[in-house]
């Protein structure tokens, strides 16, 4: 079964500063190339604002879809490295934060204290847009890590969870 890393808000606003952002850039450098304006300092301006405004978005843009993709991939790397631990589920929560169609998305806290180190741990699932309190099968979940950096976790929720189908 493929896993679900999920995206984060910073994955989303990737998703949405980056294609505007260019498309501002395109914008200004076509009004820039085709002379638009009625005075010989027009194109620059329009250069200069649509290009601008888009070279930032498209900035901010990439640094923020870069940001979850790299924390998707260390995600990945430490699921298909097959280290994992048992955290404690100490509840879900809902982000307030995060905003959808259907209301605010759910996670699981899950809580590990290293055994060799005391170091509490604290991981986060991917969202869940559905309650689960009532569906988890267990008290504690799989928590894929790198061995050697505990700040990088999967929470596999999907091994705790049955199939969900939400109707209606």
């Amino acid at each position: 079964m493929k896993k679900k890393y999920g995206w984060t808000v910073y994955g989303i606003l990737g998703l949405i500063f980056a294609p505007m952002g260019l498309l501002f850039l395109v914008l200004g450098v076509a009004l820039w190339s085709a002379g638009a304006g009625q005075k010989p300092e027009d194109p620059i301006i329009f250069l200069a604002v649509f290009g601008g405004v888009g070279a930032i978005f498209l900035l901010i843009g990439l640094l923020c879809l870069g940001k979850d993709i790299r924390r998707r991939a260390r995600q990945r790397r430490a699921y298909e490295g097959g280290y994992y631990v048992m955290a404690k589920i100490a509840g879900v929560k809902a982000n307030r934060n995060v905003n959808g169609a259907h209301g605010n998305p759910y996670m699981l806290e899950c809580h590990y204290t290293d055994p060799d180190s005391g170091v509490a741990h604290v991981w986060y699932s991917r969202y869940l847009y559905t309650d689960v309190t009532d569906l988890l099968k267990s008290d504690e979940v799989p928590v894929y890590t790198d061995r050697y950096d505990y700040s990088v976790g999967f929470v596999d929720v999907d091994a705790i969870l049955p199939e969900i189908r939400v109707h209606g």
